[in-house]
This record gives C-alpha cells, structure tokens and sequence, in this order.
C-alpha cells in the first residue's frame, strides 16, 4: 500500500468520519464517546454467528465491522452483518503441531488496515478490504491490551503496541511495520495506551502513568501511590488523561505538571475499565458493579447505577450511555443514570462498540448482534 493511498484514510480516521470506531473504544484517545442518537429503546438490528466465542470488542473504519474470535479468527462484516471475509491464525508449537493463536487483544483499524496482536506477541497489519497479510512484527513478549495508532493528521502514521510482560511500548510504521522507536520498560502493562494532542499515555504495575511524546520521546514518569496500579485503558483529552486504579479510584491527571487533579474514590473494588469522557461527564465501571458518573472539573458522583454484575468498559452515544455487565446491554441516561433499557443477550458480552448509529457486541456464544433506536 503506498502513501499516496493512506492519506485520505488518515484523514477521516483522524477526524472520526461518520460510523468509525477504529479502536475498542472509539477514536484513538479512548473517550468513548460517538455522535449517535439512540433515543430510549433499542432493538435489534441483526446478529451474526461467528461459530465460536468472540473475544473483544467489535470496531469499524465506518464501512466494515472487524472483530476477533475463537480459533485464532479475525473477521470482517459489513454494516448489514453480512461476512466479506474470515482469516485463521495458526502456529506451529514445539511438538511440531498446528495450533490455533489467540487475539485477546482488540483490534485497531486506520489508514486501508485491520491491526491484530495475539497472545504470542505478534502483531499482523491486514488489508481491510481483503484480510490479506501485508506485514508483521515480532514483538518478542505478550500482546494483551489494544494496540492504537498515532495520526495527528500527519502522513507518518503510527501503530503502537504493547509488549505486556516488559511493559515496553514499541512505535512502528504503518504502512512497512518497521520499529521507528521502543520505549523503556515499565513491567508489567496490561491496559491500552491513549493518543491525543502529540502524546501517548498509558499506566504500569508500577502505580504510574507512562507519558511520551508521538515520536518516542520519554516525558514523564506519574506516580499515583499506594495500590495504583493501572491495568485499564487511558482516556486522553488535552493535557489531562483519566485513568482507573487497583484500588478502585479514578483519577484525572495533568500530563504536563505531573499532578493530580482530582481523584474520585466510590469505590473500594478495582476500576480497570476504561472511561467515557464527555464535555461534562466521565463514566466509569468498577469490579464492585456500579458505573459511576462523575463531574469533569473536580471528579464529584453525580450519580451511579447497579448493574448488579461484572461491567465492562461504558461508552456515551450523545445523551446516552451504554455498558455491558455480564451478558446484559444497558441504556442509561447520562443525566442522572436512569436505565430506560436493557437486553440479555448471552453469558458474557464484550464492551459496546457506536458504528454507524448502531450500538454492535460481541458475546461469548459466538454472536455479534447489532442494535439500532426503536421507532415507535
């Protein structure tokens, strides 16, 4: 794939063009959040039989759904729930037997590619159009958390990706896979880096947040203290990155002063899941069952819903929020946590992906259902 043809896919990536949910929590700052009117019910639009568990969140490039299932599959919808194409990952073990690899990581798409890291630690780049091999890259460790990419409207794009045993973070080309940079190691990372405004932030087993600049440059070192420990994804926006803790805190950082800002302490269960952040809210989930919503400014409950099970990470359609807790798709108001909806739809969900309007799970009996508002 030459430049040429990426840079009109950069573009669109990088501005969230209409249906687009590149990473497993929408742009590559992790916010969560899409401009999608879901209105108070919702039903369902279709659902596809992937033939095995699918293992995290669906994402899209705005025409294709991409996800990754059982029996080291990465396969791709279009946005009727109609399969373009299926790829299977194997490996050869010491015995010399084919073995099927595993993707626990979500997937990441930008620029005519679909990125997949397998436990192995090996990150394929796929064609979006054809699921064809175009590279890939070795990162000698365990692939676990969602790679992301670094657009900044440039035409040098970027693909990050975590070695999760080393906790180091090695920066690649997009269009070749060749290691431009690799940071320092920080032990064990489990969680998904966010990008946005020329930085990358991710946390560490060391109750620290990692700050480099998009071009492999070390920032900064942020001790959180006591049990800190962060394992979820980091949300970015501006200066300040949103993070959940061991202890069960969420705490809002300035990147550049290295502070603090505020730190909401509800719960006392770990809060791994990655959060929402909207012009005024940010919504999170905890292990202990609840999704809180906080203020922005100074990180005070607003409010805060019992779903009365394991929630994953909460995503926000407009006025709407949506997050899975076992098995279960909730609708809740952003205002003031109401649920105005909900449906079982199997034992264990992935977290909701916004594509297109439509809100699209994957669940661990094989299925990936789409669902749209209900007209009356």
């Amino acid at each position: 794939m030459t430049l040429s043809k990426m840079i009109p896919l950069l573009a669109c990536c990088s501005s969230m063009c209409w249906g687009a949910w590149p990473t497993y929590h929408g742009a590559p700052d992790l916010k969560g959040v899409a401009d999608a009117e879901l209105g108070n019910q919702l039903e369902l639009a279709w659902r596809f039989n992937a033939g095995g568990e699918v293992y995290s969140t669906p994402v899209s490039d705005g025409e294709r759904i991409f996800f990754s299932a059982k029996k080291g599959r990465v396969v791709a919808l279009d946005q009727k729930g109609i399969k373009i194409w299926e790829r299977s990952f194997t490996r050869t073990n010491d015995a010399g037997q084919e073995m099927a690899l595993r993707f626990e990581a979500p997937l990441v798409c930008a620029a005519g590619l679909v990125f997949a890291g397998s436990t192995k630690g090996t990150l394929f780049a796929l064609d979006a159009k054809t699921g064809a091999t175009m590279w890939k890259y070795e990162t000698d460790g365990i692939i676990v958390g969602s790679a992301n990419v670094i657009l900044d409207g440039r035409e040098d794009a970027k693909i990050v990706v975590m070695d999760q045993s080393e906790g180091m973070l090695h920066g690649l080309d997009v269009a070749t896979g060749k290691m431009v940079w690799k940071s320092e190691a920080a032990e064990r990372c489990d969680g998904a880096p966010g990008v946005g405004a020329g930085r990358i932030a991710y946390g560490s087993c060391l109750a620290a947040l990692h700050v480099y600049s998009t071009d492999g440059k070390h920032l900064k070192d942020i001790e959180v203290g006591g049990d800190g420990q962060i394992a979820g994804g980091v949300a970015v926006e501006g200066k300040l990155a949103y993070a959940g803790l061991r202890d069960g805190a969420l705490v809002c950082i300035d990147m550049e002063s290295g502070e603090i800002v505020w730190s909401s302490e509800e719960s006392e269960d770990q809060t791994f899941s990655t959060p929402a952040v909207t012009e005024h809210r940010v919504v999170y989930a905890s292990d202990n069952g609840f999704v809180y919503a906080v203020d922005k400014k100074e990180g005070k409950t607003v409010w805060k819903f019992d779903t009365g099970g394991m929630p994953y990470s909460p995503v926000v359609a407009k006025n709407r929020v949506l997050v899975s807790a076992d098995g279960v798709l909730y609708l809740l108001k952003l205002e003031d946590g109401t649920k105005l909806w909900s449906n079982e739809i199997g034992d264990d969900t992935t977290s909701p992906a916004l594509v297109g309007g439509m809100v699209v799970v994957g669940a661990d009996d094989g299925s990936v259902s789409s669902w749209r508002a209900s007209v009356p």
